[in-house]
């Protein structure tokens, strides 16, 4: 039985005061508020100065605002559903200003001011349902200048201006699969360099043309005001310092040691470095190097080094003639610290895990052409895309961005399945004149799965075999072959045919055996590792400079992609003069060191 026991009138009186001890006092202080974002298209939304709550009514300031109409027609035991409510600006913090006139219900439940007949109270079946009010437009206050917006600081809102764009329309194709040939393959000649080779063939030469002295003189006046911010002094860098430092981390690439101190000590003393500069004038540079100018507001991630990123990209991308097979995939610039946050990233398959993600363009010779840093949701900034882009995913962003930067047209793009899908093939020819082969996910096939052979009919068939069908309206062609493990592949230029044999290893057999291979994975395995070349070429006499700063390593790399652009271009034009005793990479990265002192020579 309840304390109360059964009196209804107790129960009833007992659960309106916990109702009415849920209501604010006069006054009464919101402890939050939360404000509601409204979606609209193609405006500019003013930064959120509604940040500071307002105090919510009490009892007397809501009765105070509100007006309930009695009709004389209806029941007076409770108000007509025609009853409106008003909503006014009128407000009045005195109680004495209080004058409210109450229908003849909450008369009878407030007798007097300190009294509630609790027995008055209707039951909430015999109310009738009333219309809606129509709600008021919210005025938004406008915050005086100065004032921080707590609140939004709280959620990390940006108090910039937000452009709120409407959802990217998708990229819809009908695909009509079929088992049958394809019937839009494509070819192009092979490319001709026609650009004459230059007379002097100097491995500095040929290293300044990507790492130009623009840049350097750029990091000797950043190097100076960097100096003079921390010091209130001039360090006094000149441009033969910044050379001189270049030039050292180069030959570093090629003699390691385990600390930079030992090329200066006094048992590991090496003279070819230990003697272009003191130690302590190479400590200053180090300290005092500096790629970007502070005071400059940016929200740009890579800011820091931004300029020589990109003054070297755009030297890549002009001082070559290109070739007309490229591929696209990922590359780790390493870095094991902590400062850069979540600008570095953890990839398990690459020999080193941990750096900074840059999505490269490269030629089939390990030539690097074009080149973009990951930075999550800044990746793309101040870059345009059209609906149809958008929804290519991001992936398919990354290679429609990397594939606007080729000058020669038509050509050919390789890619991994990290950014392949059959929308971006056919993009890519339709719309930019670019024959594409990419190796796809099962999730991405478009129904087409449902008519290619499955693994267990291909297992069946034994290794070498392979399933083709086609959509000749769309001009893609999608091919799974069984090797080890099953692999699918798109293409918008060649199908599976003609077949060639392979050489594998075979576990059954203990000996190697021809099996049947589809052209486009012949296609695939000889234009598909050109990142990797560059990648293995950086690794081999990769400069490294250990310091707290992140992006000095992001610097060390713009140093590696300069020599081995540089030696490529080189081995390119030796060819076109028909040079057969080249220098070797080595021996190219120990020229560049000697020349930067040659040419500084008395």
């Amino acid at each position: 039985m309840s304390r109360h026991g059964s009196n209804p009138s107790i129960l009833q009186r007992a659960r309106c005061n916990r109702i009415f001890a849920l209501l604010p006092e006069r006054n009464a202080q919101s402890d939050g508020s939360e404000l509601s974002d409204v979606e609209e298209e193609d405006f500019f939304e003013p930064p959120d100065e509604d940040c500071f709550s307002s105090s919510p009514p009490s009892i007397d300031s809501s009765l105070e605002r509100m007006n309930i109409l009695d009709s004389d027609d209806e029941d007076p035991s409770f108000a007509t559903p025609a009853a409106s409510l008003s909503v006014t600006n009128d407000r009045s913090d005195s109680p004495s200003n209080l004058d409210v006139a109450l229908s003849p219900v909450l008369n009878a439940v407030f007798p007097s001011n300190d009294k509630i007949d609790y027995n008055s109270l209707p039951s909430i079946s015999s109310i009738p349902l009333l219309p809606s009010p129509a709600l008021p437009v919210p005025v938004t206050p406008s915050t005086s200048r100065g004032q921080i917006c707590t609140r939004s600081r709280k959620r990390g809102r940006d108090m910039q201006p937000r452009l709120l764009v409407k959802r990217a329309k998708r990229l819809q194709l009908n695909f009509h699969w079929k088992k049958t040939r394809f019937s839009h393959s494509a070819s192009i000649e092979p490319v001709v360099f026609t650009d004459p080779p230059p007379e002097d063939i100097s491995p500095r030469r040929y290293f300044a043309l990507f790492f130009s002295d623009e840049i350097i003189t750029e990091i000797v006046n950043q190097s100076n005001m960097y100096s003079v911010e921390k010091t209130d002094r001039s360090a006094n860098i000149t441009k033969p310092d910044i050379e001189n430092f270049v030039a050292i981390h180069i030959l570093m690439g090629v003699v390691r040691m385990p600390c930079y101190l030992d090329y200066w000590s006094s048992r590991l003393r090496y003279p070819p470095i230990a003697d272009i500069m003191p130690l302590k004038k190479y400590q200053l540079i180090r300290r005092f190097i500096h790629f970007a100018d502070n005071n400059e507001p940016s929200t740009d991630r890579y800011q820091k080094v931004r300029p020589v990123v990109e003054s070297v990209r755009q030297n890549c991308l002009r001082d070559a003639e290109e070739e007309d097979r490229f591929s696209i995939d990922e590359m780790t610039l390493p870095y094991k610290g902590k400062k850069a946050g979540n600008r570095r990233q953890y990839n398990a398959k690459k020999p080193k895990k941990w750096g900074f993600k840059a999505f490269v363009r490269s030629g089939v010779s390990g030539y690097v052409y074009d080149f973009l840093l990951y930075g999550g949701d800044d990746t793309f900034r101040s870059i345009q895309f059209s609906s149809e882009e958008h929804s290519l995913g991001f992936g398919g962003k990354v290679v429609v961005v990397l594939c606007q930067s080729i000058k020669k047209r038509p050509c050919f793009v390789y890619f991994d399945n990290y950014y392949t899908s059959l929308e971006l093939v056919v993009y890519l020819r339709n719309e930019l004149g670019i024959f594409s082969l990419g190796n796809v996910k099962a999730n991405r096939l478009r129904g087409c799965q449902e008519k290619l052979d499955t693994d267990k009919m291909l297992k069946r068939k034994g290794r070498g075999s392979f399933s083709q069908i086609v959509c000749n309206r769309n001009k893609v062609s999608v091919v799974k072959w069984l090797d080890n493990k099953p692999v699918t592949l798109a293409c918008s230029f060649a199908d599976a045919y003609p077949v060639s044999k392979v050489n594998r290893y075979s576990k059954e057999l203990k000996t190697r055996t021809n099996v049947y291979c589809p052209q486009v994975v012949k296609f695939y395995n000889m234009h598909m590792g050109g990142v990797d070349l560059a990648d293995m070429l950086i690794a081999l006499y990769r400069t490294q400079i250990k310091s707290r700063r992140w992006y000095m390593g992001i610097f060390a790399q713009m140093l590696d992609i300069s020599v081995n652009n540089g030696w490529i271009l080189y081995r390119r034009y030796c060819a076109q003069k028909n040079l057969k005793k080249t220098m070797s990479l080595k021996e190219f990265r120990c020229q560049i060191f000697f020349e930067f002192q040659t040419d500084r020579a008395p």
